[in-house]
């Protein structure tokens, strides 16, 4: 399938398909400037009901910076809204709540989730596990305090893109771990799933010098960039897919790009999911690449609008139905079932001696 026409447009004017610079090379202020310029200033129509931002404790005796988007025309549930804990993209080391504004929106406002938005460490100041524990302490306060911001822990999810999406995965195995908080569903976009200097794969292979947004270079400077020891790059919070066990890991809805170099190890990662019997579903979006729903924020382009949509019916559709309440109608309606029937009964009895 060729590239979808609407993002070809999209890349053309951004000049993301002339395969001039990957961003491998630049320095990292310079390379956070060019992340984050698109997004700077933007302001976003999609409707929320509130947005706070807050801070909590880290595991470091650091501050996260967090923020809480509050779904528009959302059905209000007794227990509370379900709860999105969402980890940007951007390699580990690019990437903030600013520029992840408008997507946190718009998958709020189609889920009916409250979405938290996290600001981790990044790397290279800060190396591997920081910003990883920054993430599970971010979701260890999200099921906590969720009464506080009317949410419901029973029903909390995590999801990122990209370095989020490994993220959001390895947040998974700690919280089974360490018998953490029971997560109800993993929603991860194109997620980085294995040091691509480790390993070979036809995505990696045909896609890895030439697409535009990330290349394999790109990738292995970033995990260099995240790991103070190379051989940290094996733990099973980074290398994920090789992780000992997947067993009795949440649900997952995995989307994965066609022409992306992280492809086959989203798919390699769904997989393995399904084998160790987690509910599992990954779509792969013909004609995409890597970030594409992201771009959603930037320019109408119709496929990252369906993902978006799919995401969201994904995310309903993890949610227990809550059973309706009892008003005092209906205890008056069984009270009287009940009266009615023993009255029966003992009319019965009085007129012919039987025993009830």
């Amino acid at each position: 399938m060729d590239l979808d026409p609407q993002l070809r447009e999209f890349l053309e004017k951004s000049n993301m398909l002339d395969g001039t610079e990957d961003g491998s090379g630049l320095p990292i202020q310079q390379l956070r400037q060019g992340f984050e310029g698109p997004y700077k200033n933007r302001k976003s129509t999609v409707p929320v009901n509130s947005i706070a931002d807050k801070t909590i404790p880290g595991p470091d005796g650091n501050q996260i910076s967090i923020r809480i988007y509050q779904p528009a025309d959302a059905k209000p549930r007794r227990q509370g809204l379900p709860v999105l804990v969402y980890f940007h993209g951007g390699c580990f080391c690019m990437g903030s709540i600013a520029a992840y504004d408008d997507l946190c929106r718009n998958i709020g406002y189609l889920s009916a989730y409250i979405v938290i938005s996290v600001e981790y460490r990044l790397a290279p100041e800060h190396k591997f596990p920081a910003g990883h524990l920054d993430c599970y302490a971010a979701t260890n306060w999200a099921y906590t305090n969720a009464t506080s911001f009317g949410g419901d822990a029973a029903q909390l999810a995590v999801g990122g893109d990209s370095a989020g999406g490994c993220l959001a995965a390895a947040v998974c195995m700690m919280a089974r771990d360490m018998k953490g908080p029971k997560i109800a569903l993993q929603v991860l976009l194109y997620p980085m799933m294995q040091p691509t200097a480790h390993y070979e794969s036809k995505s990696l292979e045909g896609f890895g010098a030439m697409l535009p947004v990330l290349s394999k270079k790109m990738c292995e400077v970033s995990y260099e960039r995240l790991v103070q020891h190379p051989d940290e790059q094996k733990s099973e919070l980074i290398d994920v897919n090789h992780a000992p066990t997947f067993k009795n890991l949440p649900p997952a809805y995995v989307v994965i790009a066609e022409y992306d170099i992280l492809r086959d190890e989203g798919e390699y990662f769904a997989a393995r999911l399904s084998k160790n019997n987690v509910l599992t579903r990954a779509k792969r979006y013909g004609g995409t690449v890597h970030g594409f729903i992201h771009f959603s924020s930037l320019a109408e382009i119709r496929c990252s609008v369906r993902a978006l949509e799919d995401i969201a019916i994904a995310m309903r559709q993890a949610v227990k139905e809550e059973k309706e309440p009892w008003d005092l109608r209906s205890y008056f309606i069984v009270v009287v079932v009940v009266v009615s029937f023993l009255a029966v009964k003992l009319y019965h009895y009085y007129q012919t001696g039987n025993a009830l």
